[in-house]
């Protein structure tokens, strides 16, 4: 007798038919959501960069990066990564976590803010230290989770210029006798100021210690404002007035011998420079050593 097949047995292939249906109208569907919905990679361009401050010791920067949605739906910011070069090396490098919706053809600007310590940028480029500018390159590449599309990454990248600042120098240039008798002394002090930098300095309020073999000689204020031009130095003539009778006889068997003198030159100034965002800053200077009296 002839067998027929049941109509359980088939269930199973239909079951197969039906679910490859199912995923084929499920991938055209999903292609044609994506076409309909024109999902773009957001735009990501820098909008500024600014110098925010400017010392001897550091330069500030803030730089400002504009994000675009121009998709119907929001994307999701997940962080950013940049690398700060110097001369086409790196300097300075990192990532941040910036977790932020874009709304739906929404934008919003993230803010990056550098800062550049001089002496780390020295000790790393040693080129640089007779610069008076230098070329700087930002790359960043921001990551979002875009809808349909996925994890994307998207590389932006500025560059210009920063001002190279240096420490201005003060030294001793000499100490001299100008008059000397059994109760009192008249001595110049030369103090001379060294600007290693590419723009006008003006000094003030030039305050100062004057020491030798350990005992105070003078101190007080210059307070007359001094220019010291680009890459120049001046020459600070300080007066000095010693009375043996209150600093006792050994200063004056000192000034009639002709040995050297171990000093300490210290103190502090007040100086504004022609380049601009340089506002007024107090540095401080500590010099010891040997001099000789010239007479």
């Amino acid at each position: 007798m002839r067998e027929t097949a049941k109509p359980t047995e088939k269930r199973p292939l239909m079951c197969w038919f039906v679910l490859l249906g199912v995923l084929f109208l499920s991938c055209s569907g999903f292609r044609e959501l994506a076409e309909s919905a024109k999902v773009k990679r957001p735009g990501v361009a820098f909008a500024g960069a600014n110098i925010t401050g400017l010392s001897f010791e550091n330069i500030d920067f803030m730089f400002d990066i504009r994000i675009v949605n121009p998709n119907p739906v929001g994307v999701k910011l997940a962080g950013f990564d940049y690398d700060f070069r110097i001369d086409d090396n790196t300097f300075v490098s990192g990532d941040r976590a910036e977790r932020i919706e874009i709304l739906a053809e929404g934008e919003h600007t993230v803010h990056l803010p550098l800062s550049i310590a001089f002496s780390s940028l020295y000790r790393a480029f040693q080129s640089l230290r007779d610069s008076d500018t230098s070329s700087y390159h930002l790359n960043c590449g921001f990551s979002f989770d875009v809808p349909i599309l996925g994890p994307v990454r998207i590389p932006v990248s500025t560059k210009g210029d920063l001002p190279l600042l240096k420490l201005p120098r003060v030294n001793l240039e000499q100490l001299s006798l100008k008059h000397l008798d059994v109760t009192e002394a008249d001595l110049e002090l030369g103090v001379r100021v060294h600007n290693p930098n590419g723009f006008s300095m003006l000094l003030e309020r030039f305050n100062y210690q004057f020491l030798i073999n350990g005992q105070p000689w003078a101190s007080g204020v210059v307070r007359e404002k001094m220019e010291v031009s680009e890459r120049s130095e001046r020459l600070v003539s300080i007066p000095i007035s010693l009375n043996f009778l209150q600093i006792g006889r050994s200063a004056y068997r000192m000034l009639e011998g002709d040995q050297a003198f171990r000093y300490e030159l210290k103190g502090d100034f007040d100086v504004t420079g022609t380049l601009s965002l340089l506002e007024k800053v107090n540095l401080n200077f500590d010099r010891s050593g040997f001099t000789e009296l010239i007479r």
